[in-house]
């Protein structure tokens, strides 16, 4: 008898364990089934369609910024802060990485070539002919100094918003941790699936670190475009391949490689950055000898969309000064 209520406790300890995995999976939707925002468009690409929007300022200027978000959040996260350029006469565009945001979610090792070769395959799609100013923002810093190194030519200034890639050895939080865990075999598919809220460091809905900004994004369109990408099957895939395939911890060797180029840089970087900590700020000052550098205090990993302002106008700034 013991041995029976064992065995059916057992069961439904398992049964619990695999409700939500099967449950969310079960729920997510084809890619396919993607419907995009009428303001954007689709570039057919080698991988699939990706996801792109245009930017044009009253009086179309020659300069042309290409902004790159980081690991999970979509290119929303640039919102607020692509009208400091546009208004300031520079042609934007944002795209959304594959597997996030409305992008197509292929089947494929998301690793540096597939970050790399995708830029460059959406720049000859939209026919851009001229250099460009790029801006990578967390794992989009990484994007733009792979890409810049090997497509030099291509590139007139690059800008790194809290970039990734500067972590010391023994640094930890539970954000490092969470990426350690989604990189394991069989438990990270588990753990990401079942509760996908670890994605974004616990929650499904975070709050900015500060609202003081007067412009800065309304707090439940954040939350709602983040539960929008999570409707459908292959982000938490495409999450799970970075995370095993494209080094974000330690990119130094890239970093300095880049820096011998000496293509126009700059650096903003929030004090209390939690996520890629402000410490990497005077790396970055070491490696690069020109840089450009503002800190934001007691800024966040979340500045561009808690603080666009300040993000924007020193963005801004360093833009106009390389352009002269």
């Amino acid at each position: 008898m013991v041995s029976i209520n064992l065995l059916i406790s057992v069961v439904i300890i398992i049964i619990l364990f695999l409700a939500p995995y099967f449950y969310n999976r079960l729920a997510l939707k084809k890619d396919t089934e993607i419907t995009i925002p009428s303001e954007g468009h689709y570039a057919s690409l080698t991988r699939g369609n990706l996801f792109y929007r245009w930017y044009e300022p009253d009086i179309k200027s020659s300069e042309i910024i290409i902004l790159v978000h980081g690991f999970s959040t979509p290119s929303f996260v640039w919102d607020d802060v692509k009208e400091f350029l546009v208004n300031s006469g520079y042609r934007v565009l944002v795209y959304d990485h594959y597997g996030r945001g409305y992008s197509s979610r292929p089947k494929v090792n998301y690793d540096q070539d597939l970050y790399t070769s995708t830029l460059k395959e959406l720049i000859d799609f939209v026919g851009i002919k001229s250099k460009v100013h790029l801006v990578g923002y967390s794992m989009g810093g990484p994007i733009i100094g792979y890409f810049s190194k090997k497509y030099p030519e291509l590139v007139k200034s690059n800008h790194f918003i809290a970039p990734a890639g500067l972590m010391r050895v023994g640094q930890s939080s539970i954000t490092s941790l969470l990426f350690k865990l989604m990189t394991l075999p069989i438990i990270g598919d588990y753990l990401s699936t079942s509760f996908p809220s670890l994605l974004y460091g616990g929650n499904a809905k975070p709050e900015l670190s500060t609202k003081d900004d007067a412009i800065t994004v309304d707090q439940q369109k954040i939350h709602r475009l983040l539960e929008e990408q999570m409707k459908y099957e292959g982000f938490t895939r495409s999450l799970l391949s970075t995370a095993k395939n494209f080094n974000l911890v330690d990119t130094r060797t890239m970093y300095s490689n880049l820096s011998q180029l000496n293509i126009p840089s700059s650096v903003i970087w929030g004090t209390n950055d939690e996520i890629c900590s402000y410490e990497g700020m005077q790396e970055m000052k070491e490696i690069f000898s020109n840089i450009e550098v503002t800190a934001v205090d007691k800024g966040m990993h979340d500045i561009t969309l808690a603080q666009p302002t300040v993000v924007g106008s020193h963005l801004r700034k360093y833009l106009d000064k390389f352009c002269r």
